[in-house]
């Protein structure tokens, strides 16, 4: 059976709850690289560009990605550093981890369903993550922290979506 690069990446996804990061990173040969950081501690890299992993993870749970940053920018009233509802176990915030252009892959992710610890460090932000990993993001604490609150915000929404499903599936048992 011949499998294309889509299929092979979304069978060695984590499961959308179990990722705490997404981290770009330049791979083999210059190409654009994704560390996905997990809740066991383990990190799967993948070579493929972070844009690439999202939209797979999206798809996986039968949305597309496109119209998730629509929705989510509509709600948050602008148009960069979007939060990702993705799934009520993985809201994923941005945070600038490299220092290059733009089309290259500077923003990663990291999911704030897992509540990340914020700490300043000298030139940007420290995040840990709950498996005991550091990412260092370029931006000031105040934003980091602006924008995990914004994504405490969105995750409870999510929750309390799930909730008033689950009693309106409970009204009908």
């Amino acid at each position: 059976m011949n499998s294309t690069k889509r299929e092979m990446l979304m069978q060695k996804l984590p499961a959308a709850a179990d990722i705490l990061a997404l981290i770009p990173v330049s791979g083999e040969k210059g190409r654009n690289a994704t560390v996905i950081h997990t809740v066991t501690g383990v990190c799967l890299t993948l070579s493929a560009t972070t844009e690439y992993v999202l939209s797979c993870l999206a798809e996986r749970e039968d949305k597309e990605l496109r119209l998730i940053r629509q929705n989510a920018s509509r709600r948050l009233a602008r148009r960069r550093n979007i939060i990702l509802p993705i799934l009520h176990g993985c809201v994923l915030a941005p945070v600038v981890v490299r220092r290059i252009p733009k089309r290259h892959g500077r923003l990663g992710y990291i999911n704030i369903a897992r509540r990340p610890l914020i700490g300043s460090a000298g030139s940007g932000t420290d995040v840990a993550l709950q498996s005991g990993t550091v990412i260092h993001s370029l931006w000031q604490p105040a934003t980091v922290k602006k924008l995990v609150h914004e994504g405490c915000a969105v995750h409870y929404k999510l929750l309390v979506d799930v909730q008033r499903q689950l009693r309106r599936v409970e009204a009908f048992v």
